[in-house]
Order: C-alpha cells, then sequence, then structure tokens
C-alpha cells in the first residue's frame, strides 16, 4: 500500500521539531525481532525462543500476575513478515499521524491501543495457552486515528491496485476484522486484538480531539442503519454551529462561517481548504477582540 504524499501539509507544529516516536518504535521492534531469533533453544525436537516464551501475552502468565506482558508482546512478531507488514503500516500510518498531534499524544495513542487490543484478546482466550503476539493491535488504533483525523487522503491499495479514501479503507477494515471476530474465525490472526486496538484508538481520539476528528463509527452506523447523516443531533459539531449564532458577523461573512462549520459537521476539520483555514482564524481573531 502507498500513500498519498497531501497529508505534508497538515503540519501544525514547527518546521524544526523532531518527530521521534514513530522511528524509535519501529528500531524497538526491528531489535526484539533481531533477539528473538538470535536466542533460540531446544527442547527435543522443538526449538523456541526464550524472547518469545517470557515477553508473549498468554491467559496463563497473565493469571500469575505478569501483567507486563500486556505491553511487551505488542514488540514480539512471529515472523519476518508480520513484522514488516507491522512496520509498514506504522510507518505510512503513523508518520502522519504524529506531525499532526505530536510524539507525546501518539504513544499514548499507540500503547492505549495495544493494551485495548490485548485484554480485549485475553478476555475471550483465558482458557488457552496459545499466546499473543505483535504490534498488529497498537496499528490498528493508529490506522483508525489516522482516518479520523485524515479521512479524505487517498492511498492506493496493491492488491487490487485502486485508489481509496483512508476513511473507506478503515471503514471496511473494521467490518471485515468485527464479522471474523464474531465469528470466531480461527488461525494464527488475532483478529479480536485488532478489534480492541480499533476501539481503544477511537476512543482516544473522540476524547483528546473531540472537534477535529471524523467519526468513523458513527458513519459506519449510520450506513448500517441506512442513515446519511455523519454527525448525530446535539453532537460537538452541532454545538459549535450553534456557538456561532452568537458571533456578531454579518453579511457574507456570516454566511461563510455557517457554510464552513456545516463542511466540518460533515467531513471533519481537515477537509477545509488554506482560505477556510484562514476565514475561521479571523473570526477567531475577531471574538478574541
Amino acid at each position: 500500500m502507498f500513500q498519498d504524499r497531501n497529508y505534508n501539509r497538515y503540519r501544525y507544529h514547527s518546521g524544526n521539531e523532531y518527530y521521534h516516536a514513530v522511528p524509535v518504535l519501529i528500531m524497538i521492534n526491528v531489535f526484539v525481532f533481531l533477539l528473538q531469533n538470535v536466542f533460540i533453544s531446544s527442547y527435543g525436537n522443538y526449538s523456541y525462543s526464550p524472547v518469545t516464551v517470557y515477553f508473549s501475552l498468554n491467559a496463563m502468565a497473565f493469571r500469575n500476575f505478569q501483567v507486563w506482558r500486556i505491553v511487551t508482546y505488542m514488540f514480539l512478531h512471529a515472523n519476518f513478515f508480520h513484522i514488516l507488514v507491522n512496520m509498514w503500516g506504522l510507518y505510512l500510518f503513523g508518520s502522519m499521524l504524529e506531525r499532526r498531534i505530536g510524539s507525546t499524544k501518539f504513544l499514548i495513542l499507540y500503547f492505549i491501543s495495544g493494551i485495548s487490543g490485548g485484554l480485549l484478546w485475553l478476555v475471550f482466550n483465558l482458557s488457552t495457552l496459545i499466546p499473543c503476539v505483535g504490534a498488529s493491535a497498537a496499528l490498528f488504533g493508529v490506522m483508525v486515528s489516522a482516518a479520523m483525523m485524515f479521512p479524505n487522503v487517498m492511498i492506493m491499495l496493491l492488491i487490487p491496485p485502486i485508489p481509496l479514501k483512508l476513511k473507506t479503507f478503515v471503514i471496511v477494515y473494521a467490518l471485515i476484522e468485527t464479522f471474523l471476530a464474531m465469528g470466531g474465525a480461527h488461525g494464527s490472526v488475532a483478529h479480536l486484538a485488532h478489534l480492541g486496538g480499533l476501539i481503544g484508538g477511537y476512543f482516544y481520539m473522540r476524547n483528546v480531539f473531540p472537534r477535529e476528528t471524523f467519526d468513523v463509527i458513527l458513519l459506519i452506523r449510520n450506513f448500517l442503519s441506512g442513515h446519511n447523516s455523519h454527525q448525530p443531533p446535539g453532537s460537538k459539531y452541532s454545538k459549535s454551529r450553534k456557538a456561532s449564532n452568537k458571533w456578531k458577523f454579518s453579511g457574507k461573512s456570516s454566511k461563510n462561517i455557517d457554510e464552513i462549520l456545516d463542511k466540518i459537521s460533515h467531513s471533519g476539520i481537515n477537509s477545509l481548504t488554506e482560505e477556510e483555514m484562514e476565514v475561521l482564524r479571523k473570526a477567531r481573531d475577531k471574538m478574541k477582540k
């Protein structure tokens, strides 16, 4: 999957600021993966990595109060393809998101998503000794958060090679993971962890950035129920528009602001053009005066 580079215009921080979270996370994951493959032990005809055994997530270890595994499992991977896909996704979606929300909030989001994914997986796997490893839950939280911040950024799928809006891609992926998890899909993929990561990332973004995010869960719910509106009556976007009625603007300026607020309500703040952002900035300055 390749990423549209238009997201580069959404840099709200100083050009001199160094965004370190994504490269550091990638380096840690690669380093741990190397440790997994360097330190190999044997038991009869069976080979295993002590790093994976002692730091992966499983029900028995968690019941023995080895709670650190809810964090360490995120840095382990089953094979080269597993880590390649996760790190590629982290680079694509994480880089654009970190530039927007900053490194600290990005790290909080990453770990909340990974932990919520691990906990949801654990709840439904208390009777199994199968371990859970991988950064996929954290990555799914990053993906849904990127879609909420940049809903209309275009990406290109590899298979099939078709362009999609980021919000469409994540919504389709979320529905697939939900159906697979609810259907009790078996195999090596932890669909419940993916779903838990999506949920954790969604609630973090809606609580920390309520006025700046596109509500993908609401769009899914409206799609399934047959409604067309993207934001419910009484939402924060609706309240923002009601508040604008108190602004002492008149004529064309007032009309422009109402149109801009309608656009935010429909597609999120990131759908605005530079000219529309400038109108809002001028309105804010006038309110301050």
